[in-house]
């Protein structure tokens, strides 16, 4: 069997291929293979970064949320002690205007009895002085002053009871 030269150029070319595809084919194979573990490691990279980013985030909002409850606890207890506060302030206010009212009630007292006081002082005087001008006109000068003397003593002892 004759060949002729085109058939022996493409078992040539066939057997060329076979050779390079054995050897070149270990050799693009490793390539491909070194690539895919390439990117599957820079995968399984990502897939870890993008779940630490996510539990950082389920920290943040966590973190946040406590923030928030503890600022309306602070809100809500900084209320409650500005309403006690106030209430505290309110009774206190109450207690010395009462306090005052009966200081008050007791200086009005103080002042009456005295006022009284210096009403029957007056009065006693007025009583001694008319009585001493009524015995110095209507009556001796004897019996005037001894009338006089035991009526002013006993006015006197009267008075300061």
């Amino acid at each position: 069997m004759y060949l002729d030269e085109t058939a022996w150029v493409a078992i040539a070319f066939i057997l060329f291929i076979i050779l390079v595809w054995k050897k070149g084919s270990q050799a693009i194979t490793s390539l491909l293979d070194n690539r895919s573990s390439l990117i599957e490691n820079e995968l399984n990279q990502a897939k870890s970064l993008k779940e630490e980013a996510l539990e950082e985030l389920r920290q943040a909002l966590q973190t946040q949320k406590n923030i928030s409850e503890e600022a309306n606890n602070i809100l809500k207890e900084a209320k409650e002690n500005a309403k006690r506060i106030m209430e505290e302030a309110k009774a206190k206010s109450s207690e010395i205007i009462k306090r005052k009212e009966e200081q008050a009630e007791q200086k009005i007292l103080t002042l009456e009895n005295d006022a009284i006081n210096q009403i029957k002082k007056i009065t006693s005087n007025i009583v001694i002085e008319s009585s001493k001008i009524y015995i110095d006109d209507k009556l001796d000068p004897k019996e005037n002053s001894q009338l006089i003397t035991k009526s002013s003593n006993e006015i006197k002892a009267t008075s300061i009871n």
